[in-house]
């Protein structure tokens, strides 16, 4: 039997019909909001696409192909992203060179687009037509919140899959039934989108170390002692966190001071740091609400900005600074 789906329901029922009975288009159009899973249902769903097995024991999880994907270096699987803005004509010609190719070990290639509604004009004309005339046995899969930025013909072409946000409640029961701690399970269920990237993130060694330097932070930023510049230099930059941990440090944070928000507002129900509530309901008390309000949009708008390759020292040091005032 196939691996678990990390998103329940009408995505992957489609998805996994489509692998059973082998009849896989040549595009899918991913659409739902952030939150959503839809990032590792494409990777789930390249990853069967690649897989050495046949119908529904798709992925197997243990293949050459399956560990390859995992491992971040298979050749026929290729990530487009955002270059800054926006996805550029650029990037899609340069797939499509090295998808020119003949497969160099699975039966098919693929490809996903993430941010889809992030391509200009000229990169979207450039997709409709990969879509129309690949080269090689290829599947597209391109992921957008919404799909009025993108062009109807590219529209046209995919198959759209829909996806709706994961309920953290869901979330949390399973990360229970896993035997994972109440509190960390309620931390997680609302700092990762879906199941399966929660469940990952909880078994990652540096999460106690990300949940810790959350907390510390936020105590030297509060109590204007120690320094907290420092703190993200030894803790972070000198160490060389991975780019997707800090992402997630940056996820914690912004919860955090969501926390704070809800203490002050006194809408404890809320609060994610169960474990933390005496300490979260003293450092609100140093905080008007409006201040709150705006250290959240602070740590959110670093990680957009790291998200658009800034340089991840100059943007955190710039965060901790506006955090306190400066």
């Amino acid at each position: 039997m196939s691996l678990n789906w990390p998103v329940a329901g009408v995505p992957a029922k489609m998805l996994q019909n489509m692998l059973t009975s082998g009849r896989l288009a040549h595009a899918y159009l991913f659409l739902g909001p952030e939150g959503a899973g839809m990032r590792e249902t494409a990777l789930h769903f390249a990853k069967a696409i690649l897989c050495e097995q046949t119908g529904e024991r798709r992925p197997c999880g243990s293949c050459v192909h399956c560990r390859r994907v995992d491992s971040g270096n298979h050749p026929d699987l290729a990530w487009l992203e955002p270059n800054g803005q926006t996805i550029k004509i650029q990037q899609i010609r340069d797939i499509q060179k090295s998808f020119a190719l003949k497969s160099l070990e699975a039966v098919r290639k693929v490809y996903i687009v993430t941010h889809a509604e992030q391509m200009t004009p000229e990169a979207a004309n450039a997709l409709l037509k990969f879509l129309e005339e690949p080269s090689t046995p290829v599947v597209a899969i391109l992921i957008a919140r919404q799909k009025s930025s993108l062009l109807p013909t590219v529209i046209s072409r995919c198959q759209i899959v829909p996806f709706d946000r994961i309920d953290p409640a869901s979330i949390q029961r399973a990360l229970q039934a896993d035997g994972v701690p109440a509190g960390k399970a309620r931390l997680l269920s609302y700092v990762k989108e879906s199941i399966g990237s929660a469940r990952k993130f909880s078994e990652h060694e540096k999460f106690a170390e990300i949940a810790n330097l959350v907390v510390q932070l936020s105590e030297e930023i509060q109590s204007k002692r120690g320094n907290p510049l420092f703190l993200i230099q030894d803790k972070i930059h000198k160490p060389g966190w991975a780019f997707d941990d800090v992402g997630s440090f940056l996820d914690c944070l912004a919860w955090w001071y969501r926390d704070l928000l809800n203490a002050k507002l006194d809408l404890t129900d809320r609060i994610v740091y169960e474990s933390q509530m005496s300490r979260i309901q003293s450092q609100a008390a140093s905080y008007r609400v409006e201040d709150l309000v705006q250290m959240v949009e602070i740590v959110l708008s670093t990680k957009k900005r790291l998200q658009s390759h800034a340089n991840q020292q100059l943007a955190l040091e710039h965060m901790v600074l506006r955090l306190q005032g400066e």
